[in-house]
């Protein structure tokens, strides 16, 4: 059986349009730019290998805080939990707040 071409999908949020959208793209044809940019490592084994509901949510949420770091509009309106409680839309109300202790992947909630 032959391998299939790798591909990858990119995530873009429009703001005059107030739409997310997804594109399946083959991966040669972004080699270069992927080359050239920052990436978000998450180890399947951090997750005992399991891409379940709860490990779905987390990245789909990662995907939209990334997105959100970048639209005001589409920050002002985010509102997602994360795994303390607190509203991941914005920094803490309380004014010596800190992160809570989850591991060397804070943002996805890994416990140690």
């Amino acid at each position: 059986m032959e391998a299939k071409r790798k591909t990858c999908v990119i995530t873009l949020f429009d703001e005059e349009a107030k739409a997310i959208s997804y594109h399946h793209v083959p991966q040669d044809l972004v080699a270069a730019a992927i080359a050239k940019s920052a990436s978000v490592d998450v180890p399947l084994e951090d997750f005992d290998n399991q891409v379940n509901d709860d490990f779905a949510r987390r990245l789909g949420g990662m995907i939209l805080m990334i997105l959100a770091g970048r639209s005001p509009f589409l920050k002002s309106h985010l509102s997602l939990t994360t795994e303390a409680g607190r509203d991941a839309s914005g920094p803490s109300s309380e004014p010596h707040a800190r992160p809570p202790e989850t591991g060397k992947r804070s943002w996805w909630g890994k416990k140690p």
